[in-house]
């Protein structure tokens, strides 16, 4: 999925610098988050500090706005991961979408499996 969504946006242009701005910002401040990175890994396993996070398109930002709406629907007072995919699926439209349609996934399907957890106590 993580190739997929970089696929998608280099084809849209949107630059994948891995956050060099950002690394050089923290350098000058005498933060090395290459070594960061190392501690984390050694200690939590390969991959767990992930940097750097990317910023929020447009798109996303309507995914997150329409995350906390599902929430609410849903009479949660929080948000999870399963909260999110819903407010994915009800965006309509982004990249993240573009993502699913190319892993050919059924996204009526999946709000359905989704919305079934999450109504069976699993949230």
């Amino acid at each position: 999925m993580r190739q997929e969504t970089l696929r998608i946006l280099e084809a849209a242009g949107v630059a994948t610098t891995g956050g060099q701005g950002a690394k050089d910002a923290l350098s000058s401040l005498g933060i090395d988050v290459e070594e960061i990175q190392r501690k984390a890994d050694d200690n939590f396993g390969p991959g767990a500090f992930q940097y750097p996070r990317p910023t929020y398109t447009q798109d996303a930002t309507k995914a997150l706005e329409q995350t906390l709406s599902e929430a609410h629907a849903l009479g949660h007072d929080r948000f999870g991961t399963e909260h999110i995919l819903l407010g994915l699926l009800a965006a309509g439209e982004g990249r993240g979408l573009d993502v699913l349609n190319a892993l050919e996934v059924d996204r009526a399907g999946l709000r359905e499996a989704v919305l079934a957890r999450v109504a069976g106590g699993a949230s």
